[in-house]
């Protein structure tokens, strides 16, 4: 009898850790490669959409994105954001109603935002230029791949080839799939050799930087034959377009990125795996500059300014945020280790508080 009723205690101790891993609550984090808060919040800017420097087609872009208020302009390029995330998430950063968030670290560009986003360290002695080298620093992904309860659950899917290095593919073990990559799956579905077929035979207008349909896609697969616990996928077009100067291209992303987000969500709802039981954490790496928008850095001021948005599982419908403290980048690590319930800590040993979801 005691025997039965040892088995019947380990087995009851087992069952948290059981549900856990078959999805209780799996976490879908994605990033917007420098997409700017003041179009997030307010929807196409009449400057640059009037400005034949950044507009080809002036008249064609105002049809699709200009309106006459900005929650109509913001609704008209973030549709799926401003409908349901709106409605049952929660919005940070929207400097005009005194939500403020920002990066901590000193650089502005890409790798340090990512960094300092996925590690929850800002290391500007050693994140400081945005080349190939692989990531000193531990990401909460790293972190949950080497917990028995997430381990070979975790996928990184990125349009920039620098994902590689920035979540230390070789060190972490994590599958990575960035750039212009083919899919890695030993047993590929017929869509993913679909996507690797066109992805050879179509132009590349950037190098490092595939466009974001792949990277969504391939994510999509993933999600429906790997049901992985913790999902990364980052966007990347918006911040190419930017750079060139070109306003309504990056716009078009803009919705494109609207567009993907709303497919990812409504294939985990439609998964009973994933249906009812997955967070979304949204967010972007830096800024841009107030007066230059097509660059940023650390000499063009507004290029720290951020933005987060959350929605799913054990997220409060509070909305846009008004007012309230000031948040960064570096919190939103360990707002992803709070919801895996992960014991997670940053290069120096040091927590930062989660960005409250409720």
């Amino acid at each position: 009898m005691k025997k039965y009723l040892l088995a019947f205690l380990l087995i009851a101790l087992c069952l948290p850790v059981m549900a856990k891993r078959k999805g209780e609550n799996p976490v879908v984090v994605v990033m917007v490669d420098g997409l700017r808060w003041q179009d997030v919040f307010m929807g196409a800017d009449s400057a640059l959409l009037n400005n034949k420097k950044f507009v080809s087609n002036i008249k064609l872009n105002n049809e699709k994105f200009w309106r006459a208020t900005p929650e109509e302009r913001r609704a008209a390029l973030l549709p799926f954001v401003w409908s349901h995330v709106a409605e049952h998430g929660i919005l940070y950063g929207n400097r005009a109603k005194g939500s403020r968030m920002n990066v901590a670290n000193g650089m502005h560009f890409s790798y340090p935002g990512y960094n300092e986003t996925l590690t929850g360290y800002p290391d500007d002695a050693r994140v400081h230029s945005n080349d190939a080298f692989p990531n000193p620093n531990v990401t909460v992904f790293e972190a949950a791949n080497g917990d028995a309860r997430y381990n070979n659950s975790v996928y990184c899917f990125g349009s920039w080839d620098r994902f590689h290095e920035i979540f230390n593919m070789q060190r972490s073990g994590i599958p990575v799939n960035a750039g212009w990559d083919a899919s890695k799956n030993l047993g590929k579905t017929q869509a993913e050799e679909l996507y690797d077929l066109i992805g050879q035979e179509i132009p590349h207008l950037w190098p490092t930087v595939r466009y974001d349909a792949f990277t969504y896609r391939y994510a999509l697969e993933c999600l429906k034959t790997a049901h992985p616990q913790l999902t990364f996928v980052g966007f990347g077009e918006p911040d190419d377009f930017a750079h060139e100067g070109r306003y309504g291209s990056y716009l078009e992303s803009a919705q494109r990125f609207d567009l993907f987000l709303k497919g990812l969500w409504d294939y985990c709802q439609s998964d009973p795996f994933y249906r009812d039981k997955t967070t979304f954490i949204v967010t972007v790496d830096h800024g841009r500059g107030s007066e230059k928008w097509e660059h940023h850095g650390n000499k063009l001021p507004g290029s720290d300014e951020t933005w987060f948005m959350a929605f799913g599982n054990g997220v409060k419908a509070k909305g846009e945020v008004s007012g309230g403290a000031q948040i960064y980048n570096k919190q939103v690590a360990f707002t992803i280790a709070k919801l895996l319930d992960l014991d997670f800590k940053n290069t120096e040993g040091k927590t930062e508080k989660a960005i409250p979801l409720k």
